[in-house]
């Protein structure tokens, strides 16, 4: 997931904090099975796949980004 954002965002400031599910016993309880999942400004944006309708207007106005 991360690889399709980086290129949907390709040469947009960004900001990435990378965490390991399986370390977090209460991240691993509620996200183990869904993984990956995204956040974008602490708000769940995609579990597993990134949705592909309107996925580019959709994650850059979640980011705050202009369209």
């Amino acid at each position: 997931m991360r690889r399709e954002v980086e290129l949907l965002l390709e040469g947009e400031a960004r900001e990435w904090e990378i965490v390991d599910v399986d370390r977090e016993p209460e991240l691993a309880a509620r996200y183990g099975e869904t993984i990956p999942v995204l956040f974008v400004n602490d708000r769940l944006f995609a579990k597993v796949r990134l949705p592909r309708l309107a996925l580019r207007l959709r994650l850059r106005r979640a980011a705050g980004l202009s369209g």
